[in-house]
């Protein structure tokens, strides 16, 4: 039986991709854009002021399953608005649209799901992803820049990091990934870690929902990396997703990046 599905959209190139593999699953799909997007055909945008029409739509559309995919990118007082309603002061944003989806279950009845329950490819796997085989002594280093982003995303900080062989380069903050990767590339430009592998790790905070806003890297990702010098992408096994994997692996072969998926013991 097809599930009746309503997407709540944010930003980001994911969105389109849960829509069509949704509708190529058979589901019957609502999109609900969250922010404002001239990629859906769609001219309504539902904030959280507008709660009761959010919830008329979705139960007017008999939904069964809802899902929550892209960013409300801080800071927005959109996404300010969202965690008022949601009662999350102090959580992160993804906390406070986990504790709003969780709002919406209750007045609806639907049943709250991740993106990867969608599209099930998005999901990293262990091992080689994309791009050539990575060099054996740099696993450990692909390791410990894993788990130096679960170290500060305990913090709340970011889900990134950028580490070269025993020292830490950058951390992702309330920026993002592209401007740690455009932070990594002016350093480079300036001759710092100009002669050393640079490794970017992607993984889920520690405290995180895998509902929503997990970890992603996609074509642009790499884009970027290759700018900013990096040799490996290393992302949380069954933690992170890719999105458009096509390009990702077009991207990562070009650029010679090695883009691995690495298993965390506790996670």
């Amino acid at each position: 039986m097809s599930r009746r599905l309503t997407i709540l959209a944010g930003a980001g190139a994911l969105v389109p991709e849960v829509i069509d593999g949704a509708r190529a699953a058979g589901d019957k799909v609502q999109v609900l854009p969250l922010v404002e997007r001239t990629d859906l055909g769609l001219d309504e945008i539902f904030g959280a002021a507008d709660l009761p029409k959010l919830i008329w739509k979705i139960t007017s559309f008999r939904t069964t399953h809802v899902t929550m995919v892209g960013g409300l990118k801080p800071p927005t007082a959109e996404r300010e608005a969202f965690k008022r309603f949601a009662g999350a002061k102090g959580s992160s944003g993804d906390s406070a649209l986990l504790k709003f989806a969780e709002k919406v279950l209750g007045m609806t009845g639907a049943k709250v799901v991740g993106a990867e329950s969608i599209v099930p490819d998005i999901l990293a796997g262990a091992g080689l992803i994309a791009g050539p085989p990575l060099d054996p002594p740099l696993l450990p280093v692909a390791r410990f820049a894993l788990e130096t982003a679960r170290a500060i995303g305990a913090l709340d900080i970011g889900q990134a990091v950028v580490v070269a062989p025993g020292r830490i380069v950058a951390v992702e903050d309330i920026a993002g990934t592209d401007a740690l990767l455009a932070r990594v590339a002016h350093y480079r430009d300036e001759g710092l870690g100009a002669d050393v592998p640079l490794i970017l790790a992607k993984a889920l905070k520690p405290q995180q929902s895998r509902l929503v806003d997990r970890p992603a890297i996609g074509p642009e990702t790499v884009r970027r990396a290759a700018a900013a010098g990096i040799s490996v992408i290393a992302v949380e096994a069954n933690g992170a997703i890719v999105i458009g994997r096509e390009a990702v692996n077009k991207g990562a072969s070009e650029a010679g990046i090695s883009i691995v998926g690495v298993a965390l013991d506790h996670a």
